[in-house]
């Protein structure tokens, strides 16, 4: 039972999810102390842009080899989570919300976001 559950796609993308979140948000906050929010949202979504893809697409949803178009829409997922986390950031901020905890309140409907995305969408034959 608990490999069952193990094994199951939505505790992969939970258990990768994690790590990947960690390591794009840290580098958001570091990039958030001096860039722009444009410049920080980019550079993280750049690193969760090339570990996301190669682990969604090979331990998550286990796509096997490489395929354009499973990587053209992620790159579209991308692109569109990029700009709605820059836009959200500034717009808080410019509400007197701070743009380093704007970004760890957004992750959670980012991440649903994603997955509903990945799943139904991206990785979808």
């Amino acid at each position: 039972m608990i490999k069952s559950f193990l094994n199951q796609t939505k505790f992969k993308f939970i258990f990768f999810g994690i790590i990947n979140t960690i390591l794009t948000n840290l580098i958001l906050q570091i990039g958030l102390l001096s860039l722009s929010t444009v410049l920080a949202t980019f550079f993280s979504q750049t690193f969760n842009f090339l570990f996301g893809y190669y682990i969604y697409s090979t331990k998550v949803f286990r796509v096997g080899s490489f395929k354009l178009k499973f990587f053209l829409k992620y790159i579209l997922l991308i692109l569109f989570s990029w700009n709605a986390s820059w836009l959200t950031i500034d717009y808080l901020f410019s509400y007197g919300i701070s743009k380093n905890l704007t970004a760890v309140l957004i992750i959670p409907p980012f991440a649903l976001f994603s997955y509903c995305i990945q799943k139904y969408f991206v990785f979808k034959n």
